[in-house]
């Protein structure tokens, strides 16, 4: 199937997201599976992490120019991305809402026909509630599955 069809597509999905804060950087990794498929000029991308806290479902709807992320679940969050801008959202756990505000750098997305793989990779700095802003940087690899 290629990216041009409508029809929902299963793929494997390996998210990375490394966090560099104060000097210290960590990288985090999550395995799961979903689903692609497109609507008009957006790709969406779907599937859930499993956490400490509990179940969320991720839904990224990504255009060129502009990607949202959202979640739902044991967290609930808001994040719009628009390269060389600076877009508000908000985080929402147990502990209350925060705000968000987030300047992105660059939104790059990559597609390997012959492989049927992709990549999705955000970069951006991302300050909560007034703090210190971290950098961060967010890759969507996936496959999809036959």
């Amino acid at each position: 199937m290629s990216l041009h069809e409508n029809k929902q597509q299963k793929i494997k999905v390996v998210l990375q997201t490394k966090i560099t804060h104060e000097g210290v950087t960590e990288n985090f990794e999550v395995k799961t599976s979903g689903l692609k498929f497109r609507k008009g000029s957006a790709l969406y991308f779907q599937y859930a992490e499993k956490t400490e806290a509990g179940d969320t479902q991720t839904t990224i709807k990504y255009k060129e120019y502009e990607t949202l992320l959202l979640r739902n679940g044991a967290v609930k969050m808001r994040q719009l991305f628009r390269p060389s801008e600076i877009t508000n959202g908000h985080y929402e756990s147990i502990y209350g809402t925060l705000p968000m505000r987030t300047h992105t750098e660059s939104i790059e997305h990559l597609w390997n026909e012959n492989t049927n793989e992709g990549v999705l990779r955000l970069r951006y700095t991302l300050d909560v509630q007034g703090g210190e802003p971290g950098q961060y940087e967010l890759k969507l690899n996936y496959k999809e599955e036959a």
